[in-house]
């Protein structure tokens, strides 16, 4: 057998951690905001976590969804969080308030989405089993 093989399958951690984000449940995905300073991570109880990145705390909890989060989006100008979820549903956030601004439903599971780089009322959905879909926020 090749040694060399079966060795790069190992576990190959890093020698130091820079800190850990704890958020009390299991992260299953997550996302810098476009200045680095926020990240806000979704789990699989539905709940997002937003962390201040500089002072490594927690900034704000949003009860987003009912089933795992599974997709992260920020607007470019950073007010806006966008969450895709095995519910089958989109949210659309204002983080600064905690508040839920729109939500839509589709007919399957979500499995990504994605905000518009410039439009902040445009953003992209994936749904499992569809073809991806754009959506225009009307205000």
């Amino acid at each position: 057998m090749n040694l060399e093989l079966l060795e790069s399958f190992g576990n190959s951690y890093p020698d130091e951690a820079d800190g850990v984000l704890e958020s009390g449940s299991m992260t299953l995905t997550c996302a810098f905001n476009r200045h680095g300073s926020l990240l806000a991570a979704g789990s699989n109880d539905g709940r997002i976590v937003i962390f201040d990145v500089i002072t490594r705390g927690i900034a704000r909890f949003l009860q987003a969804h009912v089933h795992p989060v599974c997709s992260l989006s920020w607007s470019r100008n950073g007010f806006l969080l966008l969450s895709g979820s095995m519910d089958w549903t989109i949210s659309v956030w204002e983080v600064l308030r905690g508040e839920c601004l729109y939500r839509y439903r589709f007919p399957s599971p979500i499995l990504r989405v994605q905000f518009h780089p410039i439009e902040t009322d445009v953003f992209l959905v994936c749904p499992m089993k569809l073809r991806p879909t754009l959506v225009k926020i009307k205000r």
